[in-house]
């Protein structure tokens, strides 16, 4: 990849909803492949998975598992509060923000290194 990460790909990223605070434990704790250095990616890193060419997802064809319609978490705090942060929409690839209380979709993310 061009940017030199790493993202899960499993069922669970279109499955299970999790609170933001959960997310980032859930990352932290994933161990796939051989791999146990997950994270949950900023916003910008998330942004490199859209594909705007792309509806329903749009997102890079390469991914199997995705859901259309519910925000995946970044790590990025959004200024409107500090328990509110930043993700994605894949239906169409918008940026939106929302409280980290509520339960959303989460595609964790490693470095290649």
């Amino acid at each position: 990849p061009a940017n030199n990460l790493i993202w899960e790909d499993t069922l669970h990223v279109s499955e299970e909803k999790l609170t933001h605070n959960e997310a980032k434990a859930y990352c932290q704790a994933l161990k796939l492949g051989a791999y146990d250095n997950w994270r949950l990616p900023t916003l910008s890193e998330l942004l490199s998975l859209v594909d705007y060419r792309r509806y329903k997802p749009a997102i890079l064809k390469e991914f199997k598992h995705v859901d259309n319609d519910t925000i995946y978490w970044s790590s990025t705090v959004s200024a409107r509060a500090n328990d509110d942060f930043w993700g994605i929409v894949f239906r169409d690839g918008a940026t939106k923000n929302a409280s980290g209380l509520y339960g959303r979709y989460i595609r964790c993310v490693r470095d290649m290194k």
